[in-house]
């Protein structure tokens, strides 16, 4: 696809429709059409408490999401919107998948999962029997080559071969994707690590409200997303308008910064960083909150495109914050393209599939997507 595509944009939205001017450059247009997927649980029950979080899309298009109440993984078709399949698994065990559940899901091509949680990383194989633990605080191998002085995060990206963990530590501790130096590149054969010091990582840290009292530390922070695409590792974070790549076969490290008419280079940082007491930690979480949030990186393979979603934030007369999504589009060279208005709160779940990217919506305890399909026209 030609990357100077030219778009004209239009707001579908169930019944109505309603046509607006581009706020992007006139060289181009970009139209959308959104539609709702409402999941039929076959009267089963979904757990949606943390709005998907931590779900994996499948090679077959298929979405697996962990159910927390009833211990089991349940395998969604996207395209007959209904649940199709389910692997039940223990705490303990054969099947065990361990008494703090799961956080994020990895599938591999041989159709094995890797659950990651608090206590480390359960490979299971497809019928749901655990294969192997893998724990990088109890091995020695790994333990060796941090010298003592880091620890790698249980959360990142299994390699679809199953050979590679491609995950982020830092020396302050395990902070999942709030905390990290630098990119942890772990070889699952044979354990050798390779790690990559990732200055916009670790930038992180300018951003974290921090309280300590009684002895005990308390910190909020900003969140940062992986995302593997062939050969590059794509880092986005939160709290920045940019982003690290680190590319696997040249052993390099790019970044891009992102300033617009739409959005700021970075938050403004306009609240306090280090907190005597709860009401001041409260006090700077609120002020915090009202700042823009960047959102993470989702590949395009049909359009050979990056996608974004990020929000500025608006006080309500209420008190609330009304969230104000953008959509800004990138080409393969993270070149960008397109920034777009109107995405509204736009919170949940998102990814792309078919070139059409989804986001769950929690519909009466109901589980279900809106979908955004782009519109794209070659000059």
């Amino acid at each position: 696809m030609n990357k100077y595509i030219f778009l004209a944009f239009a707001i579908i939205t169930f019944s109505c429709s309603k046509e607006k001017e581009s706020d992007s450059k006139k060289d181009f247009d970009f139209s959308y059409s959104l539609d709702t997927v409402h999941i039929d649980s076959k009267g089963d029950f979904f757990f949606l408490n943390y709005g998907l979080a931590g779900s994996a899309l499948g090679k077959g298009g298929k979405l697996y999401t962990f159910n927390d109440q009833k211990l089991r993984l349940d395998i969604i078709d996207l395209d007959k919107g209904e649940l199709v399949d389910s692997v039940k698994f223990e705490v303990e065990g054969p099947t065990g998948i361990g008494a703090l559940g799961v956080d994020m899901i990895n599938l591999s091509d041989a159709g094995e999962f890797y659950f990651s949680s608090f206590t480390g990383i359960r490979n299971m194989d497809a019928n749901g029997n655990l294969k192997r633990t893998l724990n990088w605080d109890s091995d020695d191998q790994i333990q060796v080559q941090l010298r003592g002085q880091k620890m790698i995060s249980f959360d990142g990206i299994v390699a679809p071969d199953g050979s590679k963990f491609y995950g982020t530590y830092s020396a302050q501790g395990r902070g999942g994707s709030s905390m990290a130096d630098g990119l942890a590149i772990i070889d699952l054969n044979t354990l050798k690590l390779k790690t990559i010091e990732v200055p916009k990582l670790s930038g992180l840290m300018e951003f974290t409200i921090e309280l300590e009292l009684d002895g005990m530390k308390n910190t909020k922070g900003d969140n940062f997303s992986l995302l593997l695409n062939e050969s590059k590792i794509i880092i986005s974070q939160s709290s920045i308008n940019g982003i690290s790549i680190y590319d696997l076969t040249n052993d390099s490290l790019l970044t891009y910064d992102y300033q617009t008419e739409l959005l700021p280079s970075e938050k403004p940082g306009k609240f306090e960083r280090k907190v005597a007491n709860m009401e001041e930690y409260q006090e700077a979480a609120r002020a915090r909150n009202k700042e823009p949030e960047f959102g993470d990186f989702m590949y395009d393979s049909d359009h050979k495109l990056y996608y974004r979603v990020s929000f500025l934030k608006e006080p309500k007369a209420d008190g609330a914050i009304e969230r104000k999504g953008i959509l800004t589009i990138f080409d393969e060279d993270f070149k960008q393209l397109h920034e777009q208005e109107g995405m509204g709160s736009y919170a949940g779940r998102k990814f792309v599939k078919n070139g059409k990217i989804y986001r769950f919506i929690n519909i009466d305890d109901e589980m279900a997507f809106e979908v955004l399909t782009p519109k794209f026209t070659d000059d």
